[in-house]
C-alpha cells in the first residue's frame, strides 16, 4: 500500500466501486497488499455529491485495509496528479470535457475506464495504459461482474492492479475489447433486466392472490436458486429447463405461453439494442 487512486465521477457505479474496494478485507500477502492504495480521491461535481460520498464511507466505518477517503468537487487537477492511478466514472458525454481538464497531468498514469462507449484508442489519447471496465449495480454490494479489456500499453503489474482492484466488485471477466459494448449491455444494463423479471414475478403472484412481501420473496428465492443450481451444476440452462417440465404440466404450459409473447425474443433483441446505443456513447458529434 502506498500510493493514491483518484475517481474522476464517483456517481452510482464510482461509488460501487468505492465502496467494494474501500470494505475489501485486509490480505495475507504482502505483496497482494501493495496493490490497494492507501488514499482514494473521490472527485464529484458539485458539494451535494461529494458530501454524498462522504456519508456513505462514514457509514462503513474503518476500511479493513486502512484506506482514507477523501471526497471532494473541483479539484480534478490536484486530484490526479497526486495519484498513480485514476479510475474515470464520469457521464459519457461528460469525458471528454473531464479528460481535457486533466490531459497534462493523467499522461502517463494508469487510466480504468468505465465510461460506456469510449474506446482504447480514444481514451490513450490522454494516456497510454487504459483499461476499460464494464461492471454493475450490485458490485456495490460484492455480487456484481465485471468484464476487462486492457490496451497493449498495460503491464503485467498493471493488470495485476486492475485485477486485484475490481476483482471485488465480484465476478471479473477478461474480454477482447470488441466485446465491450455487448458487455455495456448484458453486464451493466443486465440488473435491469433482472428486476423487470422480478418485478413481472413478483406481479403475477400478487395478481394471482399472494400478500406482496411474500410473493416477492418467492420471486428472489426462485431467481437466487436458479442461478446458484445452474454455476454449480455446469448443466446448460436449456437442460435444466426441460427437467423442469413435465408433459402436459403447468411449466411447458407457462413457457409455451410465455412464448407466445415472445418473452424470450425480447430479451435478446432488448441487450441487443442496448448494444447498439452502448456503441453510439463514444462518438464525439
Amino acid at each position: 500500500m502506498g500510493y493514491t487512486l483518484t475517481i474522476l465521477g464517483c456517481g452510482v457505479m464510482g461509488q460501487a466501486i468505492l465502496s467494494a474496494i474501500y470494505k475489501a478485507e485486509k490480505p495475507t500477502d504482502v505483496a497482494v497488499a501493495e496493490l490497494y492504495p492507501s488514499k482514494i480521491i473521490a472527485c464529484n461535481g458539485d458539494e451535494p455529491a461529494a458530501e454524498q460520498v462522504a456519508q456513505m464511507i462514514k457509514g462503513y466505518g474503518e476500511s479493513p485495509n486502512g484506506i482514507v477517503v477523501e471526497s471532494a468537487f473541483g479539484n480534478n487537477r490536484e486530484a490526479v496528479s497526486e495519484s498513480k492511478v485514476v479510475i474515470l466514472g464520469t457521464k459519457p458525454f461528460l469525458v471528454e470535457t473531464v479528460l481535457d481538464e486533466v490531459k497534462d497531468v493523467v499522461s502517463g498514469k494508469l487510466l480504468i475506464s468505465i465510461a460506456a462507449g469510449w474506446t482504447i484508442d480514444q481514451l490513450a489519447n490522454y494516456t497510454p495504459p487504459v483499461s476499460r471496465v464494464m461492471t454493475n449495480t450490485p458490485a456495490k454490494y460484492g455480487y456484481g461482474c465485471a468484464v476487462i479489456a486492457h490496451s497493449a500499453q498495460v503491464t503485467a503489474d498493471q493488470k495485476k492492479t486492475v485485477s486485484q482492484l475490481i476483482s471485488h466488485v465480484g465476478t471479473c471477466v477478461e474480454l477482447p475489447e470488441k466485446n465491450m459494448d455487448a458487455a455495456t449491455s448484458l453486464v451493466g444494463s443486465g440488473p435491469a433486466y433482472v428486476l423487470l423479471m422480478i418485478e413481472s414475478m413478483m406481479e403475477s403472484g400478487i395478481k394471482m392472490g399472494i400478500p406482496l412481501r411474500e410473493s416477492l420473496t418467492c420471486s428472489l428465492k426462485v431467481l437466487e436458486g436458479t442461478c446458484k443450481m445452474v454455476e454449480e451444476s455446469g448443466t446448460h440452462p436449456s437442460v435444466l429447463k426441460h427437467q423442469v417440465c413435465t408433459p402436459g404440466g403447468t411449466t411447458i404450459a407457462g413457457l409455451c405461453k410465455m412464448e407466445e409473447n415472445g418473452v424470450k425474443s425480447g430479451i435478446i433483441k432488448g441487450v441487443e439494442e442496448g448494444a447498439i446505443v452502448a456503441a453510439k456513447l463514444g462518438k464525439r458529434k
